[in-house]
């Protein structure tokens, strides 16, 4: 039972230790959105009249992300936060990827088509 305490232990600290080394920064978190908004946009960017007006989008979307993105930072994971019209959305930042803390992920529904209607 001690050995089962101990090993325990070790995997945790191992794993603790790990999450503060690769937790991401600030950046990874803007390079990541702005991928996610590129390839929603980049399937709608096909059609010649939409060209234009995407990249404006995107430019503006990239410049209020940078402006807005609040960031918390803790010892083995952070968090980044921004506010759009409809409300804060929230990342968590741990083992170098980002998750999001709400149901609705706001960077996969830029340019999302709406098939119901």
């Amino acid at each position: 039972m001690k050995r089962v305490l101990i090993l325990t232990t070790i995997f945790l600290l191992v794993l603790l230790v790990a999450a503060g080394l690769t937790k991401p920064t600030r950046q990874d978190f803007l390079t990541q959105a702005q991928s996610q908004v590129m390839a929603a946009a980049g399937e709608i960017s096909s059609d010649p009249v939409m060209v234009d007006v995407v990249k404006m989008q995107e430019d503006y979307l990239m410049l209020a992300l940078e402006k807005t993105i609040h960031s918390k930072d803790f010892y083995f994971f952070n968090v980044q936060s921004f506010q759009l019209g409809d409300g804060e959305y929230r990342y968590i930042g741990v083992f170098g990827h980002y998750f999001p803390l709400q149901n609705q992920n706001p960077l996969n529904q830029f340019y999302q088509s709406n098939e119901n209607n």
